[in-house]
């Protein structure tokens, strides 16, 4: 059945596929550009469809001239509603085959839903009509006059960059109205008018001809003078501010540029690490990393800054000419002295591997009491003593002091930490009593270090100081035993029953009666071998555990024919190891005593050898090292530390048996497995010792960085001044601040552990540096220890030494007592630092003193500290800049209205400590700017100093002490009108010579007086207005009192002398109209008023 649609409900044939094509043949070209392609024939109207027929073009018979009007690419597509005018449908399948209305079919382009446009055929051609027909056509038509698309009837799937740009232009612009246009065009060509013609004609005629006449406003002459002048005053107000604003930006930007540098590439690389990135390196060619380092030419959106100027800075610097601080490190990195906290707020850690082992092991650091803080300051006299001694070359026993800094703490690790100095001043040598360092019983300062820093562990040198561990260590235990001996024989008489003599041998058998009453000595005893009363191996082996080696030779031999019963060999053994200096046997005798304990080891029955003759066989022979104990025996731990260092030797291992090889390094291997078991997390106090009883056996086997990190951990007060004992007996290893090692303990590139000592040393002050500043820049004295070691370690360590002082002065403002002082006379008062400049490298040719009392005179002068920055601007021999202050100081005083309070200035911060006061006293003077808060005061007495010393007026520019001058007479002449003075005030203004008060009405003089404004200075220059009324205010009420007076002697001197003060009011509102703007409006309204009266 034929439909003006076309059969859209037939099927499609099998072989019809939307995607594959059939047979196909060539395509013939088409008078519209567009190939004819085989229809895919259907009932509609124009026997066309828009479905996409995948067959092949062919040629067609009797083709229409519109038979393929209308075709689009597929990219554009202008469908019609369902079998509309132009045939298109949007059926997506093929229809069966039917017959064209016309006969004639559409063309369609293979591979695409593409619709095809096809202009109607002429009513003449049609047998049949239809009226929809006709309402589709002039609908059509409609659309194309208005430039729509056809495609806006049905929905739109996507649409092209075109369809859009074209879309916006008509919502932009709206469709033209061309119908009023077209009908305008039609009226004028009929009646023979050119439309077009006529419109360039007017154009032209326009553009050659055309032009607008303005009016011009009529000027009006301004006659008001007082607003022009009013307005010129105030747009010079506002030049001079927006001057002064623009001068302000720049000083800003370049006190930045000298005091800030931002290093953004080193302070993004610390964020990298505190967050546990690691930035990739971009190799050669390759693509940036997000992560690396960037460039001046490419930067990274991390890490740099936006600021134009500072990448500039940044970019123009050189890699030699970067801005960073002595110690390499940015000006970012935090301070060398930290950041001091208020008082009893507690410790706060900044070492990580610190933090890590105090929360393992479970230590809260708490808040300051007040035991700490009298430990801290029992401490830092101890340090300032010290350093007193270094300075005066006198020997100061360290660890003695320290240790009864510790027994007056009464902590409870006070008796382990009293060991560990008592162990630690055997083995440097250290006797409290000698006074002299030219006696040799005394250690000296960094005695050690040389051979203990030692790069070489088996040098001579390295050698050396391991036997010196091993030998003070040693005597040290066998002290501390003796003396534990001789309290508990004290404490138990009875048992002892010490009677006769009260000598070491005597005391020995009583502590020996005493053990084996108390069952202590081995089990019930009955294994013990007596001699008369006593047990003989019991008294030898206590002789020999007290180090009194000498006595128990003398009781051998002098019970020689029972030894020989006993043991007849045993005589010759410990005669030869107490004669020996190192304690050491000949070959023969250690090979005969090694035989006989080994034989007797293993060939006599159990419990029938006295356990205390095995461990005398032992430790004289250093028998059997592969077992370092001493069965049978009760030990505590530090009986056993003292077996190892007994049984240790500093062999030469090439020489050596392989079982004679036991030295100090397997000592200490030995210790720190004890220690990582019985000694950390927290297991010293579960197994009932203290911190303090490891830090002694690590001080004892020579373990110093190690023993001052786990102190550090507990107790960071004693830890602190451990390190300080050691360090100045040179056994410590520091660590090198260049480094930017963040631990308190590290390792070197050699595995030897070091210690931060200056960094920690700094962080310690925070403690008390507000409230003793004096003991703050002793402590940070001692980071100067170091500075003998080699290379540029040590430079480093004054360099770090020297940055910690600076913050310190700065942070504290002590500058009087740091820095130094001046007397009356400008002589200067050493301050603490520059007292100990010997101790921190310094001579008195080196300008650090002179840069660091620059850098805190300006600090000072920019915070407003008037007499800070005048002490500190003296000291550094910078005299004219002190007058420059003096100068603004006067000159904001004298500013002050009359009848106010006069301006007060801070005065300098006394010295307080003792030692100063007491230097002050025997030079016969005190500081001169400690009382000082009056600007006059302090301007006279600098004045007065500088005129009577060449060596300091010569180094002032003269125009500023002229300036000081003039300010002083200024002062004067002010406080005289304030108390109602007017002649005496009038006299000093006139002889100052600013204003023109002699000059009686002549005009030169006046221009003169004018043109000397311009060379005033600017703290005078900025008085002159004050100035002008206060002579405005004298010359009335002189003026009133000469009118007023009754007696006033001859009436024509006091009349002449009444027309010279009007003649002054005439000439100074003719000097101010000469220097037009240059004084405040109340100037003139003073002068007009007083002319008018």
């Amino acid at each position: 059945m034929t439909s003006l649609f076309g059969s859209l409900n037939t099927t499609p044939r099998p072989s019809d596929n939307l995607f594959r094509p059939a047979g196909s043949s060539a395509a013939t070209p088409n008078p519209f550009g567009a190939t004819t392609t085989k229809p895919a024939t259907t009932g509609g109207v124009f026997g066309s469809s828009l479905g996409t027929s995948t067959s092949q073009p062919q040629t067609t018979s009797g083709g229409s001239l519109f038979g393929a009007l209308g075709t689009t690419s597929a990219g554009t597509s202008q469908p019609a509603a369902g079998g509309g005018p132009f045939g298109a449908s949007t059926q997506g399948q093929q229809p069966q085959a039917g017959t064209s209305l016309f006969g004639q079919s559409q063309p369609q382009q293979q591979g695409g839903l593409t619709p095809s446009v096809q202009l109607p055929i002429p009513p003449t051609q049609r047998s049949d009509q239809n009226p929809a027909y006709w309402d589709t056509i002039v609908e059509a038509s409609r659309k194309r006059a208005y430039a729509e698309s056809v495609a806006d009837d049905l929905p739109q799937l996507q649409l092209g960059l075109g369809d859009l740009r074209q879309r916006i232009k008509r919502i932009g612009t709206g469709a033209p109205d061309r119908t009023a246009n077209g009908r305008a065009h039609y009226l004028l060509a009929a009646s023979g008018v050119d439309p077009g013609a006529a419109v360039r004609d007017l154009n032209a005629f326009t553009s050659a001809t055309g032009r607008v006449e303005r009016q011009q406003t009529r000027e009006e002459n301004d006659t008001d003078v007082e607003g022009y002048l009013a307005n010129l005053q105030t747009q010079t107000t506002l030049s001079m501010i927006s001057d002064g604003l623009a001068r302000s930006v720049r000083d800003f930007d370049a006190f930045l540029e000298d005091n800030v540098t931002m290093e953004w590439d080193a302070q993004r690389r610390r964020i990298y690490q505190h967050f546990g990135i690691n930035p990739t390196n971009t190799p050669h060619g390759g693509a940036r990393s997000s992560f690396a380092a960037s460039s001046s030419e490419n930067p990274t959106a991390f890490g740099r800054s936006r600021r134009s100027k500072a990448a500039a800075l940044s970019g123009s610097r050189g890699p030699d000419e970067k801005r960073e601080s002595t110690l390499g490190r940015s000006h970012l990195q935090k301070s060398v002295i930290g950041a001091a906290g208020p008082a009893g707020t507690g410790h706060q850690v900044l070492f990580s591997d610190v933090e890590k082992k105090m929360e393992a092991s479970g230590v809260v650091p708490g808040p300051q009491d007040r035991f700490q803080r009298e430990k801290q300051n029992n401490y830092a006299e101890k340090v300032q003593n010290l350093n007193v001694a270094r300075l005066q070359k006198r020997p100061y026993p360290v660890c003695h002091e320290f240790s009864t800094v510790v027994k007056q703490a009464a902590d409870q690790q006070a008796e382990e930490l009293v060991a560990a100095y008592r162990t630690l001043s055997e083995i440097v040598g250290e006797d409290p009593d000698v006074k002299s360092l030219v006696e040799l019983s005394t250690a000296k300062e960094r005695g050690f270090a040389e051979a203990y820093l030692d790069e070489s562990l088996n040098s001579a040198k390295q050698t050396a100081v391991k036997k010196a561990i091993l030998r003070g260590s040693a005597k040290a235990l066998e002290k501390l035993e003796f003396e534990r001996m001789e309290e508990a024989v004290a404490k138990n008489p009875r048992d002892a029953a010490l009677g006769g003599r009260p000598n070491v041998l005597n005391k020995v058998k009583a502590y020996v009666r005493l053990q084996a009453v108390k069952k202590n000595l081995s089990g019930d005893n009955s294994d013990l071998q007596l001699l008369g009363e006593d047990y003989a191996w019991a008294v030898i082996y206590y002789l020999i555990r007290s180090g009194h080696v000498k006595e128990a030779d003398g009781f051998v031999h002098d019970n020689a024919i029972a030894f020989r019963a006993i043991d007849r060999n045993f005589a010759a053994y410990i005669r030869d190891y107490a004669t020996s200096s190192d304690r050491r046997l000949r070959e023969d005798l250690q090979a005969r005593i090694r035989s006989e304990y080994n034989q007797r080891l293993r060939i006599a029955p159990e419990n029938s050898i006295d356990p205390y003759r095995m461990a005398c066989y032992k430790l004289i022979g250093r028998c059997d090292l592969t077992e370092r104990s001493l069965p049978g025996i009760t030990m505590n731990v530090e009986d056993f530390v003292w077996v190892q260092v007994v049984l240790a030797r500093e062999l030469n291992r090439v020489e050596a048996m392989a079982s004679d090889v036991y030295a100090l390094d397997d000592a200490r291997t030995t210790l720190r497995t004890i220690g990582e078991r019985f000694f950390s997390r927290g297991g010293a106090e579960m197994n009932g010792v203290g911190f303090g009883t490891y830090v002694f056996l690590q001080i004892a086997l020579g373990m110093f960085e190690e023993a001052v990190s786990y102190l550090y951990t507990y107790s960071y007060v004693d830890g602190v001044h451990l390190a300080i004992a050691l360090d100045f007996y040179g056994l410590l290893r520091v660590s090198n601040p260049s480094s930017g090692v963040e631990d308190l303990c590290s390792l070197t590139t050699k595995g030897q552990p070091q210690i931060n000592f200056g960094i920690m040393v700094g962080l310690y002050t925070r403690d008390f540096r507000a409230a003793n500043v004096s003991a703050a820049v002793d402590y940070l004295t001692m980071i100067c220890l170091n500075k003998d070691l080699q290379g540029q370690a040590g430079t480093n360590q004054v360099a770090l030494c020297h940055e910690a002082l600076r913050e310190l002065v700065l942070e504290s403002r002590e500058f009087a007592l740091l820095l130094g002082d001046m007397r009356e006379d400008g002589q200067r008062i050493k301050g603490v630092i520059e007292e100990r400049m010997r101790l921190i490298g310094l001579d008195e040719r080196d300008d650090f003193m002179r840069r660091i009392t620059m850098q805190a005179a300006s600090v000072a002068d920019d915070n407003g500290r008037t007499t800070d920055a005048v002490l500190l601007y003296h000291l550094a021999g910078e005299y004219d800049n002190v007058v420059v202050i003096v100068n603004r100081a006067l000159s904001e005083a004298i500013a002050v209205p009359l009848g106010e309070e006069r301006m007060r200035i801070a005065p300098l911060k006394p010295r307080a400590d003792a030692d100063a006061a007491d230097a002050a006293k025997e030079r016969g003077t005190e500081s001169s700017l400690t009382t000082v808060d009056d600007p006059v005061i302090l301007a006279q007495r600098m004045k007065a100093l500088y005129d009577g010393n060449a060596i300091f007026s010569q180094k002032v520019n003269p125009s500023n002490l002229v300036a000081c001058g003039t300010l002083l007479e200024m002062g004067a002449a002010r406080d005289l009108v304030e108390n109602g003075e007017w002649a005496r005030a009038l006299d000093i203004i006139a002889n100052l010579d600013i204003l023109p008060l002699k000059a009686r009405g002549n005009s030169s003089v006046i221009r003169n007086t004018a043109t000397k404004f311009a060379s005033l200075s600017q703290p005078v220059a900025q008085n002159v207005p004050n100035l002008l009324m206060w002579t405005i205010k004298s010359c009335n009420g002189q003026r009133a009192n000469l009118a007023s007076a009754q007696f006033g002697g001859n009436e024509g001197t006091r009349q002449s002398m009444i027309d010279d003060l009007k003649q002054a009011h005439m000439d100074l509102t003719t000097y101010t109209s000469q220097l037009r703007y240059r004084f405040p409006a109340h100037v003139h309204e003073a002068l007009a008023r007083a002319q008018s009266e």
